[in-house]
């Protein structure tokens, strides 16, 4: 088992970073409903993560294209933003 103090820190990162990608996902035009599955986990042995969750197609289309214009472009078969036109 981890101390408390711990716990309530791995939490708190956890919590901080989930709530950003939250916001950036609604600011991507993922509506709040698919924004809401990004939560905080810390692990038995104090690690902490950010769980995505499953995201609709067209949401998960949105978040490719946000990622897409925040990245280099990608030379390779057009880059991942093609792609993403591609589908949506």
């Amino acid at each position: 088992m981890i101390p408390m103090a711990q716990y309530k820190g791995s939490r708190a990162e956890a919590e901080h970073t989930a709530a950003l990608l939250r916001a950036a996902l609604m600011r991507a035009g993922i509506p709040e409903g698919g924004a809401a599955q990004v939560r905080a986990l810390v692990t038995g042995k104090g690690r902490a993560y950010v769980e995505v969750g499953a995201l609709p197609l067209g949401s998960a289309v949105k978040l490719l294209n946000a990622l897409s214009e925040a990245l280099p472009d990608d030379d390779t078969e057009g880059g991942p933003a093609r792609h993403a036109e591609a589908l949506g």
